[in-house]
């Protein structure tokens, strides 16, 4: 008897319609269930919990805002990312994380994809935001004080 591993989920978050759209269609054709593409981090942010990804790829210009809390969120929650550059300078914080500059190809994003979701059933553990308290309560987010990685 075979078994079926699961199509990874991934997230997308990618506030142009074309650009979205040719995501979803190189990660489906690898074989990837996505979720999205949402242009808004409040859309990709409700999301999470629905249908939590494997991995996600968010672009750091989105409508009505960056996309850098929907990138602490993601971090929090132990999923595993890469940022798609825009105009917009990516804080220390994520240093770590896989940059796609704006003009990439399937083979880049497949090959990235690949390298950094987790396995089935995998997460790569939950870190505590410094700032949660503050988020919750309706606070800006302070990039600038986000420790590297949110990991302290």
């Amino acid at each position: 008897m075979q078994t079926t591993t699961p199509a990874p989920v991934v997230l997308v978050a990618e506030p142009q319609a074309l650009p979205g759209l040719w995501l979803e269609d190189v990660l489906a054709d690898a074989g990837c269930t996505v979720s999205g593409p949402y242009g808004t981090c409040t859309e990709a942010l409700a999301s999470l919990d629905a249908a939590p990804p494997a991995f996600a790829v968010v672009s750091t210009d989105l409508n009505r805002g960056s996309g850098f809390p929907l990138a602490c969120a993601l971090r929090r929650r132990g999923i595993p990312f890469a940022l798609i550059a825009g105009p917009a300078p990516i804080p220390r914080a994520f240093v770590d994380v896989p940059r796609l500059d704006r003009l990439f190809g399937a083979a880049e994003m497949i090959g990235t994809v690949a390298a950094g979701h987790a396995g089935p059933g995998e997460r790569r553990g939950r870190w505590t935001c410094p700032m949660a308290d503050r988020l919750s309560a309706g606070g800006a987010l302070a990039l600038d004080q986000c420790p590297t990685a949110c990991r302290a």
